[in-house]
């Protein structure tokens, strides 16, 4: 068992003759200017016994306030805790959590005439005797300084919302100084309190989309402010919550049943994110592409903070979902539930794709009016006797709208599989945090624990925020619309203006790796709402490129689209652009395939030397490649990339630098 110490520290401007009191349940009222040594029934630097545990209460004259100075404290951080308390109770605000090694001395004061110890112990360990010296303090006065605020928490970049942890630094602490941190939406307020977050130098609290920050402190009527802080973008703003969404019968309608396979593996996501084709609007957030789920859903990527999968880990390619539905949807409850979260439910149920059936996924239709589609064909149930049973087997399609930003779900057959999971399935939308569910009909209809059967039925979702115009849009005030194809090994763009008046220029930009654009194309404005095209006629077959289109005003104002890419083809691949270059050790490429391929990546030197020979499984959909050229020497290469039929998919540029 571990011993430990507390060595005496003075701090008070009438320190005189201490006043010993010995550990008990007795409150104390303190004398000023008096200095009282506080320590446990055993002798200084004696032990403390056993399951030792007390509350005790100091007061001070009304005016006066408390200042407790403890120094070189060493007690057991597994089984021991000090706590200090800022008024009469132990459900006053919480000074100080003292607990392991501390170097001191560090010295605590209280906002009034009260502070509160409590100690307790376990009982595992017997320790030296600790002491404290509490003193009598002067009064504050003035303004008190409120301290520089900062984000101190990890979560701070969540976009969303979520938990975030404050700090305040050079902030003043004495008698009767109080502190108050606040929230606002905008940075000029309404500021509000934030519940029990009175602390001088940090508060934890949460947030939702774009929050604002500062901490108030006062010293009787005079007060300060602190500088003011913003987390969040607003994305998850009340007006693009999921609660918008509105559900609705439509004719039920099949599409073809076409486009690239999935693979048949059970209870996972797809290998790989996919491209829907076209930028989706999604609760307030733009989406390009996402992961269909072998148990019959849509997955978009999680929001930060935000785990959708199990509510422990984000949606990524190839990572297992589980198939327990143990609790309906809305189900923040806790992770043992399977059902995805910021995502499309088409239905979720246990279905087996590695049993039989086929699960594709494509994009029909013309720009501006596509739509990707998720099909799943005669896809068994988990569990035997009824993956035998064809009469169960499902089929059924979730469908994304370009443009409308809509949502369908269209069931052929679905059925009961009441021998497995209790026949558990759940469909319609869910929040990305767990606690908004939007179902076809009602919450219980299609929802755990009901059991369901389902033929030749249709829904539609939609959503005044994810209405063109609407406060989801994804493109600024001064365009209409932003699309574009991959047609005979052209790039055609086309977007729409709404307003032109004090357009200079519209500047095409492409981009390799979607961060580092370069202008291609300056068009000029036609003065009027207009529509415009521009077909790129540059980029070499297989490369995967990125467009978006800024609009130059006449005041030097600036106003960029979403970011499109174009890649590859039904039956092609096309990989982008090399990044980091010049590179040091690993770079990294996207690939866009259509297609299942063996890529070989053949790098050759300045004199067309072939140096190194990389072979890359590569599934359908897009797939990042990381890849080592460390033991080169510093120059410039020349990448090749061949699919499985021998066909050069892209020759780029390298330049490697030690």
């Amino acid at each position: 068992m571990k011993n430990f110490y507390l060595l005496i520290a003075l701090f008070s401007l009438y320190f005189s003759k201490a006043q010993t009191y010995i550990m008990n349940n007795t409150n104390v009222a303190i004398g000023c200017p008096s200095s009282s040594l506080f320590y446990d029934s055993g002798n200084v630097g004696g032990n403390y016994a056993n399951s030792e545990n007390f509350t005790k209460t100091f007061t001070a004259p009304v005016g006066q306030c408390l200042s407790i100075t403890l120094a070189n404290i060493d007690i057991e951080s597994c089984c021991d805790d000090l706590n200090i308390y800022d008024g009469p109770t132990t459900a006053s605000p919480l000074l100080a959590n003292v607990f392991g090694i501390i170097a001191g001395p560090v010295t605590y004061v209280s906002s009034g005439n009260t502070m509160t110890f409590r100690f307790t112990s376990d009982g595992s360990v017997v320790g030296a005797g600790w002491q404290a010296t509490i003193t009598c303090a002067p009064p504050c006065a003035g303004a008190p300084a409120p301290g520089v605020i900062s984000i101190s928490s990890s979560t701070a970049g969540c976009a969303s919302g979520g938990p975030v942890t404050l700090s305040a630094a050079g902030a003043s602490a004495g008698c009767g100084i109080l502190s108050q941190w606040q929230s606002a939406p905008t940075a000029t307020g309404p500021w509000t309190n934030i519940t029990n977050a009175t602390g001088a130098g940090s508060a934890s609290t949460s947030y939702i989309g774009q929050t604002f920050f500062r901490k108030r402190a006062c010293c009787g009527a005079s007060c300060a402010f602190s500088n003011t802080i913003s987390v969040g973008t607003g994305s998850a703003a009340a007006s693009c919550d999921l609660s918008t969404y509105v559900p609705s019968v439509v004719p039920y309608s099949f599409d073809v049943f076409a486009g690239t396979l999935a693979p048949s593996t059970d209870d996972v996501l797809y290998s790989s994110s996919i491209l829907f084709g076209f930028p989706f609007c999604f609760t307030g957030a733009q989406y390009g592409g996402g992961f269909p789920a072998s148990n019959g859903a849509l997955v978009f990527a999680g929001v930060p903070c935000f785990p959708n999968v199990y509510f422990n880990q984000m949606a990524a390619g190839g990572i297992g979902t589980g198939y327990v539905i143990d609790q309906p949807a809305p189900s923040k409850v806790n992770n043992t539930t399977s059902t995805p979260q910021n995502a499309v439910l088409g239905p979720w149920h246990d279905i087996d794709p590695s049993v039989g059936g086929t699960i594709r996924y494509t994009t029909l239709g013309v720009a501006p009016n596509r739509r990707f589609v998720i099909s799943f064909l005669n896809v068994p149930m988990y569990s035997s006797p009824c993956n035998t049973n064809a009469s169960k087997d499902f089929t059924g399609q979730i469908k994304l709208f370009e443009t409308s930003n809509n949502i369908e779900i269209h069931i052929t057959n679905k059925q009961t599989c009441a021998t497995w999971n209790n026949g558990a399935a759940i469909m319609g939308l869910t929040s990305f945090d767990g606690n908004t569910y939007i179902p076809p009909v009602n919450a219980t209809a299609h929802n755990y624990p009901t059991q369901w059967n389902m033929t030749n039925t249709a829904y539609r979702f939609t959503s005044p925020c994810a209405a063109p115009g609407g406060p989801c849009a994804v493109l600024p005030v001064n365009f209409k619309s932003f699309y574009g194809e991959r047609l005979e090994g052209i790039n055609k763009l086309t977007w729409e203006s709404a307003v032109e008046s004090g357009v200079k220029n519209y500047i095409v930009e492409r981009s390799s790796d979607a961060e580092n654009f370069v202008e291609i194309a300056k068009i000029t404005p036609n003065n009027l709402p207009s529509k415009y095209t521009f077909d790129d006629k540059t980029t070499m077959p297989g490369t995967l490129n990125y467009y978006r289109i800024t609009s130059f005003e006449n005041n030097g104002q600036q106003t960029r689209t979403n970011v499109l890419p174009l890649g590859a083809k039904d039956g092609e691949i096309a990989l982008s652009g090399i990044y980091p270059n010049p590179v040091k050790g690993d770079f990294a490429m996207i690939v866009d395939s259509k297609i299942v391929s063996v890529l070989t990546i053949n790098v050759y030197d300045t004199f067309g030397k072939l140096v190194k020979t990389i072979n890359q499984n590569i599934g359908t959909g897009v797939t990042p490649l990381n890849l080592n050229c460390s033991e080169l020497r510093a120059g410039i290469y020349l990448i090749e990339s061949i699919d499985s039929n021998k066909k050069i998919v892209s020759k780029q540029k390298m330049i490697k630098v030690d």
